[in-house]
């Protein structure tokens, strides 16, 4: 049974640092504002708003992003979550592919998520019918604790930005890459170093990569602050067939060209991610 929206359970905010913030930004604009006078207002409008707009993505935006995300994805037999968190994207992955089995990886902190913790996915995955097919691993990202070529899907939603260096973010591309089957699809969600991710893809052979905008379902405070979406396989070796198609946002965000065996959807302007498949 496919779950569309948000799933049963509870998968909390991410980056909860980033609400409170801007909350507390529009607060003292608002006392400016009253202190030193109505130029201080804009100012607090805004981040007010951030905090809007920021909660409607991160509680019920994003599982409206990654059904359009899943809807555009071929069937998998095995998927890993990178960044998994409390399980959203695993959850819907199981739930839209009804004979995937499907692994999420984690170092649980909770900076990256309110309430992260392995059981807390876990009662999420039961709760929505599909915990005998997801299992909750904790695992570094840039090392990740897993065979080669042992998935046909890897996703990362808003994660692997906490990787702060640069090194150990290209890193972490590379990780994904070892893991995934010989043009296996991957759907990289992020707020930041997406141009990063493209550029690492291409660098080590991922072949065909294109970004589509998503829509109002990605901003995270607003459509300067969007999530930006990569996706790309690992290489399958020769004679990969090259299908260009124009692809349009559910939230009516923009075109995505999918060319070959990579999707790049841009979120930088409010967008999610697409998807490609690989000619064999």
């Amino acid at each position: 049974m496919t779950l569309r929206g948000k799933p049963p359970g509870q998968y909390g905010v991410d980056a909860p640092y980033v609400p409170i913030l801007s909350a507390l930004a529009a607060v003292v604009c608002g006392v400016l504002a009253v202190v030193l006078g109505p130029g201080w207002l804009f100012p607090a409008v805004i981040f007010g708003a951030q905090v809007v707009i920021y909660l409607h993505t991160t509680l019920r935006g994003k599982f409206a992003a990654w059904d359009g995300v899943l809807d555009e994805l071929a069937e998998p037999g095995t998927v890993l979550d990178v960044g998994c968190g409390r399980g959203m994207v695993a959850i819907k992955a199981a739930s839209r592919f009804d004979a995937a089995k499907v692994t999420g990886v984690d170092l649980w902190r909770s900076r990256d998520q309110s309430g992260n913790d392995p059981a807390v996915s876990a009662k999420n995955a039961a709760d929505a019918g599909v915990g005998d097919r997801v299992e909750f691993v904790t695992g570094d990202m840039t090392e990740l604790p897993l065979p080669d070529d042992a998935f046909d899907l890897v996703t990362a939603n808003v994660s692997i930005q906490n990787v702060k260096d640069r090194e150990l973010r290209r890193q972490t591309i590379e990780e994904i890459l070892r893991v995934g089957r010989p043009g296996a699809e991957i759907a990289i969600v992020d707020m930041q170093y997406t141009k990063q991710y493209e550029d690492d893809l291409r660098a080590l052979g991922a072949e065909g990569v294109s970004r589509r905008t998503l829509g109002p379902s990605g901003w995270f405070g607003g459509p300067w602050a969007a999530s930006p979406a990569r996706a790309g396989p690992r290489p399958a070796g020769s004679g990969v067939a090259v299908d260009r198609q124009p692809h349009r946002s559910a939230d009516g965000g923009g075109d995505a060209l999918i060319v070959g065996g990579v999707a790049v959807a841009d979120m930088d302007r409010g967008g999610l991610l697409d998807h490609a498949h690989e000619g064999q």
